[in-house]
């Protein structure tokens, strides 16, 4: 089970979406035979398809079907996707939303791309849990022992001097008061980001919406009415999502 969830993750990304079978098994550390195996089942259950004259495989058409019921079953998704696309349309910018995955990655789970500003990301794509303004936002409403841990032991786009992880926790108590985090060009050169925490009833965070765009189209002083305009929408979402908002 473990090493079919490791080929369907591997083929969700891009690098990897169309596979041949000698590449799926050499990135997952795994013998030809095993891999062929997994994959023959997969394919007869159409959660991987097997295209002949490639000799590639790639992600099933039973998936979108898998996809939707989740997506029925999962009210916080389905409430937030308004949001996403009310949020985009007034910026102009890309809007995510960002869920935590495990303890170390986070991952785009849905969009809502602007027409303007906006920048292409890819629903299902992983990020290191550190990462962006989204991963500032994580790290604020953390223990601090397991902040401390996840940014010492980063491999995200970014890898942290002493100093830097210093400064970087000295910003939560600020991120906490506020209501969102921001980042401008130091996770990604040319790109801004701004994000504000989802709360569970038990005020944890595990989702998280965000802004992306371009710093050439944005002053970093404008960045606090974005920040401002997404926790005040963060807020409304998190009040459904507890049911405070009855």
């Amino acid at each position: 089970m473990d090493n079919a969830v490791k080929i369907l993750t591997l083929l969700s990304r891009k690098k990897f979406f169309k596979s041949n079978l000698s590449e799926i098994a050499r990135a997952l550390s795994l013998t030809p035979t095993t891999c062929y195996r997994i994959l023959h089942r997969l394919e007869e259950l159409s959660i991987v398809r097997y295209d002949k004259s490639s000799k590639r495989y790639s992600l099933g058409p039973y998936l979108v079907v898998l996809g939707e019921r989740a997506k029925e079953s999962l009210f916080d998704i389905s409430l937030v996707i308004p949001y996403l696309e009310s949020l985009s349309e007034k910026t102009g910018l890309t809007c995510v939303l960002v869920n935590r995955i495990g303890e170390t990655r986070s991952t785009i789970i849905a969009k809502a791309e602007g027409g303007n500003f906006g920048i292409n990301v890819s629903v299902g794509r992983h990020f290191s849990i550190v990462d962006g303004a989204y991963g500032k936002c994580f790290l604020s409403y953390m223990d601090e022992e397991e902040a401390d841990k996840l940014l010492r032991t980063n491999k995200g786009l970014r890898i942290l001097s002493e100093q830097e992880i210093i400064e970087l926790k000295q910003e939560f108590p600020l991120i906490r008061k506020r209501g969102y985090a921001t980042t401008f060009g130091e996770y990604i050169k040319g790109i801004f980001d701004v994000a504000a925490p989802l709360f569970n009833t038990d005020k944890t965070v595990e989702m998280v919406i965000c802004l992306f765009g371009m710093t050439a189209q944005c002053e970093g002083h404008e960045l606090a009415s974005k920040g401002e305009l997404l926790k005040s929408v963060a807020d409304e979402i998190s009040a459904k999502i507890t049911g405070y908002d009855k």
